[in-house]
């Protein structure tokens, strides 16, 4: 009896210490060489291993930019095919978190991304920088491949780059590189048939609003516009049960027409009787003269939000920005939900069904969300994370 005690204490305390574990994780940055990134240091650069910023496990990857400038550097992956190939022939958008620390504050950063193997892969960078945090916070950005090929299954090695770039010496911290999951994904506005309640409010000049082809599309001079949401009686349905239970918006843009300038980005705000809740980061949408669609993520962490599901009103606006005359197309912006342990399904609640994917899945070794504490294979540890969480979140 002894012995099943301490055999399920054992379970248990594993269990508490990923409790906050995001299912498929790539990367956690748990050793000294950063899954090979810190081969990249150098010229100024440091690149290392931190405990600042760690949201999986007890390290994160630290970047310092060279003391009194900015600038771009590429960050290199390992090459270890097994790491990384597998997880993106299951998805190519991905999440990682990023973190500035108190102090710490520039006025522009942004990443490029790659896929390098070798020839006749070679290198596939995408097109498009994505957004990193400017100022002291943890935010969660998304990084979107679905435009680049993968190599042969078998290619002898295949790594993931990061280009990192700021507009002064800035310092940041990334964790937990994982699979990015639909299934977390609630519906807000589709423009099925209209602007679902977006306008551009009475006073903007610059600035056009029309539905075309099932997309909302903003025609802008350049500058900074507000695109309002929220019809006369003020309210969208279900919007704030909604973004209680996340933490980004998501949404698909295409550059129909991009701004001479080559640069354009976006905030929003959540607006409700708590307050205008603004966010502090800032996703880019436009790059240079290129047209193209991909899907991108603010994190609105830290916002007012309503102090319930039912408020009077609740509104999500965004605030779009270019250097000069841009079009963009958008489409299906979800709120992207909060994790919650034990919730394989990531329905927001921790009840049968996900007691019933660990039973199906017992014993897998697969990357899948039944390997809840990310070890590996999907066994007891799994099991009672789910018991222990069950009802959470319903």
């Amino acid at each position: 009896m002894k012995r099943t005690h301490g055999w399920i204490s054992g379970i248990l305390l594993s269990a508490f210490l990923v409790a906050n574990a995001p299912a498929q994780i790539i990367y956690s940055f748990e050793t000294e060489d950063l899954h090979g990134f810190a081969n990249s240091a150098g010229d100024g650069w440091q690149v290392f291993r931190a405990q600042i910023g760690v949201t999986h496990g007890d390290y994160s990857m630290g970047v310092q930019w060279p003391s009194g400038s900015g600038g771009f550097r590429w960050l290199f992956g390992n090459g270890a095919r097994d790491e990384l190939l597998p997880y993106l022939q299951i998805s190519k958008k991905l999440l990682m978190d990023a973190t500035v620390p108190a102090g710490v504050s520039v006025p522009w950063a942004n990443m490029a991304v790659s896929l390098n193997g070798p020839s006749p892969y070679g290198w596939n960078q995408a097109v498009g920088a994505v957004g990193l945090p400017r100022q002291q916070g943890t935010r969660t950005i998304l990084i979107d491949l679905e435009s680049l090929p993968l190599p042969d299954p078998n290619v002898d090695w295949f790594q993931i780059n990061f280009g990192l770039n700021a507009g002064g010496a800035h310092e940041i911290y990334f964790d937990s590189l994982r699979l990015y999951r639909p299934a977390c994904e609630m519906m807000a506005f589709t423009f099925d048939n209209d602007l679902q309640g977006f306008n551009i409010g009475t006073n903007q000049v610059g600035i056009t609003l029309s539905w075309v082809d099932g997309k909302m599309r903003a025609q802008s001079t350049g500058g900074f516009k507000w695109l309002f949401n929220g019809g006369e009686d003020g309210s969208v349905p279900n919007l704030a049960a909604m973004v209680r239970r996340g933490y980004l918006v998501v949404m698909d843009v295409t550059v129909v027409s991009a701004p001479p300038a080559g640069w354009g980005n976006m905030i929003m705000s959540i607006n409700s009787p708590a307050g205008w809740g603004q966010s502090d980061y800032t996703a880019e949408i436009a790059s240079g003269p290129n047209t193209f669609t991909r899907t991108i993520a603010l994190d609105y962490r830290g916002v007012a939000l309503p102090g319930d599901d039912n408020p009077e009103y609740c509104l999500l606006n965004l605030g779009i920005n270019s250097g000069g005359p841009m079009t963009i197309d958008i489409d299906n912006i979800r709120i992207y939900r909060l994790p919650v342990e034990g919730d394989v399904n990531c329905d927001g609640c921790v009840d049968d069904a996900d007691l019933l994917s660990v039973l199906f899945d017992f014993g897998s070794t697969a990357i899948t969300a039944s390997d809840v504490n990310n070890d590996g294979v999907v066994d007891d540890a799994d099991l009672l994370m789910v018991l222990f969480n069950f009802g959470s979140g319903c």
